[in-house]
This record gives structure tokens, C-alpha cells and sequence, in this order.
């Protein structure tokens, strides 16, 4: 059987996939900072504090919000189903024809909603393995809990809350291929999931690995891109605060979108990421 891709040779690969194709996949990424529109302009118009009865800003605001939160989410699920179905395209060496790609990835909205709904239920039923140690504990830490509840509650606790953890992580990895088995190989919901647990089976240490360290260090650079840019932007609007409350204004707005538009940046990465390692998996079988 041949060998896994390295860590190293997914982020040579994803990288210069992103380098190479910037514009494709930004031209996907970007349609998330265009529906977040709304939610940047909800919490511009927030009132500042105050007890006071809810007024016309307050449900204005809240209904820019919801409306945004709303068009993030169905223009996340878009994305993230087109941008799959173009960077394998773009790997296999095939011209990104975009128009047709935005048409595609509409077309498995619902399919990539509904294995989301199932992978949300999957990693809730496994959450809640940890329920009784939280119900036990709750109880016995009550004046009137009896000697025996008391007693057994925090190993029953710490027991079935390591459980759930063990689950949540190894079935995390399990199941993590499912959205490239569904979009690429055309299977359903259920399908895409028994796809990703026979594809990762026997080999869940050396995919975590893979999985997991080219995304923790991406998470590095974007921590401290984040916080550099922040910082300047806190100090820029300290300073403007007594000058001109527009440019406050102005500042404040462009610093939300920032956060957005390097969401958009990042994204294409992390999926490219994963379908490399998909690839391998899949050639290696």
C-alpha cells in the first residue's frame, strides 16, 4: 500500500494551489464578505448600553443582524460546496469555469445541508455522553444530595466527560472526509459519512496528524496577523476618538469587514488542505 501524503507535501500543495488559483477561489470567498453586509451594518447601528426598553435602533439592528446571520450561513454552505467542487478541478488540471461552478454548487446546497444537519446530530449524540456526569454533579452538589449521589458523582463525572471527548475528537476524524465524498463521488448524506469512517479506518493517528497540523499552524499566522492588525486598529481609534467621531465610524466598519475578508482568505486554504489529504486517502485505500 503506498504511503500518506506528508504533512509537509499538504502545505507545499495547498499552498501553492491557493497562490496559484488566488483569484478563482477568492471570487467564491468573497461572496461571505458581500453577505455579511447586513451583519456589519446591525452592529453599527447596536445602541450603546443602557437599561432601557428595546427601541426602534434596537430591533433595526437586531433585524440587520438576523438577516445577515441568515445570508452568512446559506452563502457559507454555497461556498464552501463550490470551492470543494473547484479545487478539485483545479487540481486534477482543469480550467475553473466559475459561472458553472456558482451553478453546481447551488445544486448541492441541500445535499451539503443536509449531511451538515447529520454530522451536527452525530457530534451531539456524542456530546451528550457527558450529560449524566453533568446531571450527577449538579444534584450532589446540592445541601440535600444523598451521601451515595454525592460520592459517585465526580468520578461518574470525569469518566463519561473523557468519553465524550475520546468520541468527539476520534469521530471528528472519522467523519471529517463526508462533505468531499458527498460533492465529489455524488453519494447521499448517510453515504458520505460510511464513506469518510471506511476511508479513515486503520489509519486515524496518521490523518489527525495530517488533519490537524498544517490547520494549527495556519491558525498561528492568522492569530498574530490578527492581533498586530487589531492592536494598530484599538490604538488608530483611540486616537481618532477625540478628533472626528465619523473616522471612528469609518475605522470601526472597515475593521469588521478586515475580519471577514481574512475569513475569506483563509478558507480556500483550509479546504484545500483537506482535499489533499482526501486525495490520498482516496489513492490510497
Amino acid at each position: 500500500m503506498a504511503s500518506l501524503i506528508s504533512v509537509g507535501q499538504i502545505l507545499d500543495h495547498s499552498l501553492e494551489h491557493c497562490r496559484k488559483h488566488f483569484k478563482e477561489l477568492l471570487a467564491i470567498t468573497l461572496w461571505i464578505v458581500v453577505a455579511s453586509i447586513p451583519t456589519v451594518i446591525g452592529k453599527i447601528l447596536a445602541p450603546s448600553g443602557g437599561d432601557i426598553a428595546l427601541t426602534g435602533g434596537d430591533w433595526l439592528s437586531f433585524s440587520f443582524s438576523l438577516l445577515g446571520a441568515i445570508l452568512v450561513t446559506v452563502i457559507s454552505i454555497w461556498a464552501y460546496a463550490t470551492l470543494v467542487l473547484v479545487v478539485a478541478e483545479q487540481a486534477a488540471g482543469k480550467k475553473t469555469n466559475l459561472r458553472h461552478a456558482y451553478a453546481q454548487g447551488w445544486k448541492l446546497f441541500w445535499p451539503y445541508f443536509l449531511l451538515t444537519l447529520l454530522i451536527t446530530a452525530i457530534i451531539i449524540g456524542l456530546a451528550l455522553i457527558a450529560v449524566p456526569g453533568l446531571i450527577l454533579t449538579f444534584i450532589g452538589s446540592s445541601d440535600n444530595a444523598a451521601a451515595f449521589i454525592s460520592s459517585v458523582a465526580t468520578p461518574v463525572f470525569l469518566i463519561s466527560v473523557s468519553v465524550a471527548l475520546f468520541l468527539l475528537v476520534k469521530y471528528s476524524v472519522l467523519i471529517a472526509f463526508a462533505p468531499y465524498i458527498l460533492i465529489l463521488e455524488k453519494k447521499n448524506p448517510l453515504e458520505a459519512v460510511k464513506g469518510s469512517l471506511a476511508l479513515v479506518q486503520g489509519r486515524w493517528w496518521a490523518t489527525l496528524l495530517r488533519f490537524l497540523l498544517p490547520k494549527l499552524l495556519y491558525l498561528l499566522v492568522l492569530f498574530i496577523v490578527n492581533y498586530v492588525v487589531f492592536a494598530a486598529i484599538e490604538i488608530l481609534l483611540a486616537f481618532l476618538i477625540e478628533t472626528s467621531t465619523f473616522l471612528v465610524l469609518v475605522v470601526y466598519t472597515l475593521s469588521l469587514f478586515l475580519s471577514v475578508f481574512l475569513s475569506a482568505i483563509v478558507t480556500p486554504l483550509f479546504i484545500a488542505t483537506d482535499y489533499y489529504l482526501y486525495d490520498s486517502l482516496r489513492k490510497t485505500q
